[in-house]
């Protein structure tokens, strides 16, 4: 199989347009390859599948060994799926808190709990290593924003912002800052819509949609119509978080009729799934802590394969 072919394949396997069955032979294929932008894409495709058998000690043997600078980045991201799910492992109420029946914090980790431990640790000793490069690093720290409640992963992120050597480096901060609620983290998050980095604000946009900070929605309604691409992607998608129930479809009904791209459709799709999970939650009708749907394939995985599911050595 060439690139092209490989590379369509695993573009349909991220869309979930094959068959679950056959999902881990095929990603494991492609994770094996010696062409680096194959592996990248598999990457990037595996974080929805990272339950199945083989998936996750794939990825993590690259995160720790891959020659490829790119791939080892993108390989520490891919481990996010592990933090998002493993994170009721260190989660816990201060001992004198009421339990919230709004926020009952994360559902019981499917991922094993030495999965979790590995994948933390790595990315831990991986985020502050001077001998890797920045981009591996702040890769680590996107991944390990999932668990930024930790008041050391916390430390991190804020120290990640306040001293980022480049650009890049801020952003991936900024993104992190989107994935857990911290007043700290909302209010830089609401200040970096102002930036004068095109690529700061749109990361911005998507924190906030993240957040659900919909007290930033009167400055997102004025990017839709920026004349950055990413921006304008960015807004478009944030419509169906931030934007006002009973505005939202006739917003994005606008923008369909007035920008016919490609890109602009894919962020009209994401906005459109989003608001029909926010009008089901308000309807109560979903869990806000629901995974994604891979969530009842790895449940149902994780007593078929629980020999599969040991952290590699």
């Amino acid at each position: 199989m060439n690139r092209s072919q490989a590379l369509k394949e695993l573009e349909l396997l991220e869309n979930y347009e094959f068959d679950r069955a056959d999902a881990p032979g095929r990603l494991l294929r492609h994770l094996g390859s010696d062409d680096s932008e194959v592996v990248v894409a598999a990457l990037r495709a595996s974080t929805g599948y990272f339950g199945l058998p083989g998936i996750w000690e794939r990825a993590f043997d690259l995160a720790l060994n891959a020659v490829d600078e790119e791939v080892r980045a993108i390989a520490n991201a891919s481990l996010w799926p592990v933090l998002q799910d493993g994170a009721g492992w260190d989660w816990s109420p201060e001992d004198d808190e009421e339990p919230d029946p709004e926020n009952p914090g994360p559902p019981e980790p499917l991922v094993p709990r030495e999965i979790y431990d590995a994948a933390k640790t790595h990315l831990l000793s991986k985020v502050d290593a001077r001998m890797e490069s920045m981009d591996v690093r702040r890769r680590c720290l996107e991944a390990l924003g999932h668990i930024a409640f930790l008041p050391e992963v916390r430390s991190l992120v804020l120290r990640f912002y306040q001293e980022a050597p480049n650009l890049w480096v801020k952003v991936s901060a900024v993104y992190a800052m989107g994935l857990v609620d911290d007043e700290e983290f909302e209010r830089i998050v609401l200040e970096e819509l102002g930036s004068p980095h095109t690529a700061l604000v749109a990361e911005a946009v998507h924190s906030c949609a993240n957040l659900r900070l919909e007290e930033s929605w009167p400055r997102v309604q004025e990017l839709l119509d920026h004349a950055d691409e990413d921006i304008r992607f960015e807004a478009t998608a944030s419509v169906g978080m931030l934007a006002p129930l009973d505005s939202a479809d006739e917003i994005l009904e606008r923008i369909g009729r007035t920008r016919l791209d490609a890109r602009t459709a894919e962020s009209i799709r994401i906005a459109a799934q989003a608001l029909e999970d926010r009008r089901l939650e308000e309807a109560g009708d979903i869990d806000g802590w629901r995974m994604d749907e891979v969530r009842e394939e790895i449940d149902r995985l994780t007593d078929m394969n629980s020999d599969d599911a040991s952290p590699p050595a």
